[in-house]
């Protein structure tokens, strides 16, 4: 009976041996392997059950030999954890920095060219006509270098419009939100909660500490990896290996089931559905799909729990969060509001002033040697409004005014129209009506390059736009440094995670090199017993 118990431990350490260098094997032929971690074996004494006592043969049978305990697989849960935050910050800060370089080529103009030049022109016109306010020549090359101003901030909105539009949609239609970029952001995501739900159903029906659970477990970190790219998730890990997942406190993933998943909708469908503003273009809803295709709402508008990653990246960037941080949102505002501020600067000059003010006049276009008072309707800037059923009308409301739709007033542009431009200015109603070469209404209009706007904070027009530029280009510079420095954080990480989860050929050539020896020994211990025994089989014949 020794000699047979010595025959089975020498055989389960041969199993056990064999097994151990099929791990090495395993490890090496997946050193190149994405996400791999590691493996290696743990072995144990095999016992036999008994009472032993002082009896040492009952402790001779109690020896079994082998066993492999587990196979572990190099991991650590907090440095898994604290990478995918890392990561979902990096695309979050890489997005970021891609629109804020979008934004400064919108307004990477030559010198003397775009709306700083346009604005250089147009008070060079009213230099101009200050010289020469009774001038034909001086009046029409105001009127264009204001057009070309308006027409500047026009073409500038565009492409701040055309600019999120491309990230997030229009707003309004579905078509343009699909062939946005968060769109297709959200469909990847949405595909990867599938394959986690079929990592967890796999892992719930295989034991852990086996080579298919490790390897399973792998699949499912790289799988919550790459989920982080897209938003920042919480995760909760069970005992099986499965995970929860949710964004902010919204769950998406249950151990084998979807419970939640993305959807997205234009702003103006959120609105017709729920009666409520969005601040996005796009909002992200949480909903579960039914049987029959529709859709259960879990969480309306969930664009503030996704903060992070690249969908978190593009989401906010076309808003104005009123939080300081420069977007094509905040960049769309402070333009509006230089547009409005001009047209509210110079509208008020050009109508009729009252006696606190005094009062403005204008040249008769019937009796062009003849001064007239303005009326207050003499608007120098109005708005171009498109109506639902595509007509166009004007608006005189300055509240209206932005800078998409800001134009010169048809008041300008109407025939005789370049002699409603004031010129003159006086403090009293008493006035020599004789005299159009008063040019102090112009000197007021040319002194608004320099005043100090309460609605530019307490900056004047120029000093104003100067500022938003250069707020482009330091909020990208300042991107810049945060990414780079993400990305050397991420890339430390990856090292920590090379160095803990990936495979050192030297630590396997050390394994490979004792398992062998283990094996090649019980292979000697098999044949001598199995020696002994044709021994004594031999002798009982």
């Amino acid at each position: 009976m020794n000699l047979l118990s010595s025959l089975n431990i020498s055989a389960g350490a041969l199993s056990v041996n064999e097994k151990a260098i099929s791990v090495v094997s395993h490890n090496v032929s997946n050193m190149n392997t994405e996400g791999y971690h590691k493996q290696r074996v743990n072995l144990e004494a095999r016992n036999i059950a008994g009472q032993i006592g002082d009896n040492p043969n009952n402790q001779v049978r109690a020896n079994g030999g082998v066993k492999i305990a587990n196979v572990m697989r190099y991991n650590d849960d907090y440095l898994n954890n604290y990478y995918r935050q890392q990561l979902s910050e990096k695309n979050k800060l890489e997005q970021q920095l891609g629109n804020l370089d979008d934004l400064a080529k919108i307004f990477d103009d030559l010198e003397g060219q775009g709306i700083d030049g346009a604005l250089g022109d147009f008070y060079e016109a009213l230099n101009n006509l200050q010289q020469y306010p009774a001038s034909a020549t001086a009046r029409t090359n105001f009127i264009e270098r204001a057009k070309t101003l308006t027409s500047t901030l026009n073409a500038k909105s565009v492409q701040l419009s055309k600019m999120t539009g491309e990230a997030l949609g229009d707003g309004k239609t579905e078509e343009s939100l699909k062939n946005s970029r968060i769109y297709t952001q959200y469909r990847d995501f949405n595909s990867t909660l599938e394959e986690l739900a079929a990592v967890n159903k796999a892992l719930q029906t295989t034991q852990t500490g086996t080579l298919t659970a490790n390897n399973l477990l792998d699949k499912r970190d790289l799988i919550l990896h790459d989920m982080s790219q897209y938003v920042d998730l919480n995760v909760e890990e069970h005992a099986n290996g499965t995970v929860d997942v949710s964004v902010g406190d919204t769950p998406l993933v249950k151990s084998t089931k979807i419970v939640g998943q993305l959807d997205i909708e234009t702003a103006a469908a959120y609105k017709q559905r729920t009666g409520l503003d969005s601040k996005e273009a796009a909002v992200i809803n949480i909903v579960q799909i039914e049987e029959d295709g529709s859709k259960s709402y879990i969480k309306n508008n969930a664009n503030d729990d996704i903060q992070g990653g690249s969908i978190g990246g593009l989401l906010h960037f076309g808003t104005d969060n009123q939080d300081g941080q420069v977007t094509a949102g905040s960049v769309q505002t402070s333009l509006d509001k230089l547009a409005q501020t001009v047209a509210k600067i110079f509208n008020e000059l050009n109508t009729a002033y009252d006696s606190t003010n005094g009062y403005a006049y204008k040249i008769n276009a019937s009796k062009t040697d003849e001064l007239e008072a303005t009326t207050p309707d003499n608007d120098m800037f109005s708005a171009k409004i498109v109506n639902a059923d595509g007509s166009v009308t004007e608006s005189h409301n300055v509240d209206d005014i932005t800078a998409g739709n800001i134009r010169v007033s048809s008041n300008l542009l109407k025939t005789d129209g370049i002699w409603n431009i004031a010129c003159a200015h006086f403090d009293t109603p008493d006035v020599d009506v004789h005299a159009v070469g008063n040019a102090q209404n112009v000197i007021k209009m040319l002194g608004t390059r320099t005043e100090k706007q309460a609605d530019l904070q307490n900056m004047s027009i120029e000093d104003f736009y100067s500022s938003m530029v250069g707020g482009i280009a330091a909020a990208g510079d300042s991107t810049r440094t945060l990414y780079e420095t993400q990305v050397d954080v991420v890339d430390s990480l990856e090292n920590q995670l090379d160095s803990a989860y990936g495979v050192d050929l030297n630590e396997e050539l050390v394994d490979l090199v004792k398992y062998q020896t283990a094996y090649a020994a019980a292979a000697q211990v098999f044949n001598v017993v199995n020696s002994c025994l044709d021994t004594l089989m031999s002798l009982g014949r």
